[in-house]
């Protein structure tokens, strides 16, 4: 009995003195809560110490927090303090996204678009970048206004990628006003080629590749602008440095044919070949000529 007592009477004790401790003590001295946890986890994030962030991120995201849960779903999708894993991204883009936050609806959107860590599913992509671009997420109503001008994961609809690419546009997204310039020039009854030009020119100022490309394309055909190889070659040449395939083969077929610049094997190889290994089939024809040109055809 009487260890019972002192039992008792040391747990009474504990108890008093735990609650006096806390009652004074500030309440992240204690138990750090799910927004702590957050705070800690994002800042250990911004300053790239990922393996210290994951730890509190992930607590927090279990907590229920969604900028947490949008971080760890990053971390394994960039492979951030962790190995890349596009699977353990969904579960946390999807309490992110059914808790609303477009940043998680959108990245959801891109896995089931291109197959990362799910099976491809363009019409599950459609209806989570449409729930991030109704609430005004640009990278979104781009995202819908591509998917309704491609026919993908929704019935191709110009009128429909215009209003999307539109609002993305007026929200300072520079690839929606690239593809909105390419509805102004093929869109049918959306045909607006002034449009097109001033959307592609105010994109290309802002490197954004595919305008680039289209309008380099503009000025060696002389459509809708006065033919100037000079810029052609000057846009070329940034698209295709920022990776476009398209425009890495008009640029080797303008140094292989001469077209407005001089002839330069040399380039022609460069370009071509960037745009032969991605699959492109019209610049891996014409880098087999270039390869099997008669001697002296590159002389000007």
């Amino acid at each position: 009995m009487q260890v019972t007592k002192q039992t008792k009477s040391g747990w009474k004790h504990y108890a008093t003195l735990l609650a006096f401790v806390l009652l004074i003590a500030p309440a992240g001295l204690v138990f750090a809560g799910p927004a702590e946890d957050a705070a800690k986890g994002m800042a250990l994030y911004e300053t790239k110490h990922y393996r210290d962030a994951l730890p509190y991120l992930q607590k927090a995201a279990e907590a229920g927090d969604t900028k947490a849960q949008l971080y760890v779903g990053n971390m394994y999708r960039e492979g951030l303090g962790v190995k890349k894993d596009y699977a353990k991204t969904i579960p946390w883009f999807e309490k992110a996204a059914n808790a609303g936050d477009a940043r998680a609806q959108t990245y959801l959107g891109i896995a089931y678009s291109e197959g990362l860590g799910v099976e491809p599913d363009y019409e599950k992509a459609a209806q989570w970048f449409l729930k991030a671009a109704e609430q005004n997420h640009g990278p979104a109503q781009t995202l819908v206004g591509v998917m309704y001008y491609k026919g993908m994961g929704v019935e191709q609809s110009f009128p429909e990628a215009k209003k999307w690419l539109e609002k993305a546009s007026a929200n300072g997204e520079k690839d929606a006003q690239s593809f909105l310039g390419l509805i102004y020039l093929e869109g049918g009854d959306e045909n607006n080629p002034a449009a097109a030009v001033d959307l592609l020119s105010r994109a290309a100022e802002q490197n954004e590749p595919l305008a680039q490309t289209i309008l380099g394309i503009m000025y060696i055909q002389g459509k809708y602008v006065k033919q100037d190889y000079t810029k052609a070659e000057a846009l070329l040449t940034k698209g295709a440095e920022a990776g476009n395939v398209d425009a890495a083969t008009f640029l080797g077929n303008m140094y292989y044919r001469g077209q407005g610049v001089k002839k330069d094997k040399a380039k022609a190889i460069k370009w071509l070949e960037k745009a032969a290994v991605r699959g492109d089939v019209d610049a891996q024809e014409l880098l087999y000529r270039v390869h099997h040109a008669k001697p002296g055809e590159f002389d000007n």
